[in-house]
Order: structure tokens, then sequence, then C-alpha cells
């Protein structure tokens, strides 16, 4: 079994602009912005956790210990892979890969995978991946995770026991990309 260490971008804004969210909330002014900011990060992130499929596009990296024989596929976190940008086996590129699918994307050589001689993680695979535009099924997830953080902002709450919101979770569920 391999090991993978996958490191995606940091998640720089919500799924959801702020004026949605505190639409969504009923506020008519911005002199809670920052938290509602704050909760629309937190959403997203819950979001792309649960589905395994990044909000927005970025870039990632997937760090192997080792590689699969022949032209066996790496499965790709992150849903939907824009473009990869390079792939990279003991500090010498591989040039032909082809990522296919979104659930997970598999990336495919076009030769056989190089035999790895280094240690630790001498693969590296650097690409981008998530939605351009979030669905609007996951985008109604996150206003109901938002919905739901700024309603219980305590952590004593019964409700802030769950895990994600039933309705949140439903409209995730179709999205989500099952581990292998």
């Amino acid at each position: 079994m391999t090991d993978r260490i996958w490191t995606p971008a940091d998640l720089t804004a919500s799924a959801v602009a702020v004026a949605d969210l505190r639409s969504h909330l009923r506020i008519d002014n911005t002199d809670e912005d920052a938290l509602i900011t704050a909760y629309g990060l937190a959403a997203t992130a819950m979001v792309e956790r649960y589905t395994q499929r990044l909000m927005e596009r970025r870039s990632c990296v997937l760090s192997l210990s080792d590689l699969p024989t022949g032209q066996t596929p790496i499965p790709l976190s992150g849903g939907l892979v824009g473009a990869i940008t390079s792939v990279v086996v003991d500090g010498v590129a591989v040039t032909g890969c082809t990522a296919i699918g979104t659930s997970p994307a598999m990336l495919i050589p076009a030769a056989d995978w190089p035999t790895v001689t280094g240690e630790g993680y001498p693969v590296v695979i650097t690409y981008t991946a998530g939605f351009m535009t979030p669905p609007a099924d996951l985008a109604a997830a996150v206003m109901l995770i938002v919905g739901d953080l700024f309603q219980n902002r305590s952590n004593s709450s019964e409700a802030s026991m769950s895990e994600v919101p039933i309705s949140a979770k439903a409209l995730m569920q179709p999205h989500r990309i099952m581990p292998r």
C-alpha cells in the first residue's frame, strides 16, 4: 500500500458570497460580516471534507511513497481535475499523464510508471482540482451550515452536537466521493 499525502492550497473564500449569506440569514446590515465570513469559510471547508471535492479550483499536491505497476491509474483527490501541472518521480519529470473522471479522478500514464528508488515521498504530482462554479445544491448546503453555525453560536446546545445538519447532508450526498 502506497502512503499518500494530499495537500490542497488553502481555501481563500466561502463558496457563497457574504452578501448572499447575509440575505439567507435575513440580516440587513454589515455589522456581523466578519463572523459571517468566518462561518462561510468553515461551512465551505465542511462541505469539502464531507464530499471530498474542492469547492473552488485550486492547486493540489499529491505526494506518494511509491507508484503502482504498469499503467495502473492513481486516484487524484479533490474532484474535477483542471490540469496536471507536473508529475515528478525521484526528481525526474514524467510526461504524458492524463486525468480522467471525477469520482475520484484517475491519473493514467502514457507508458508504464517508472520504478521508484527514492525514500520518503519521492513521487510528487501537482495539479489543479475543484469546481469552477460550485453546484447550486452544494452552495445551498453551505448556506444551511452557516445558518446552523450562526443560530447555535455556543458548543453547549444540543443542535451543535450534530456533525452536519441533515438537510445539508442530503444536498451533499450525491456529490460525495467515497474512499476506495
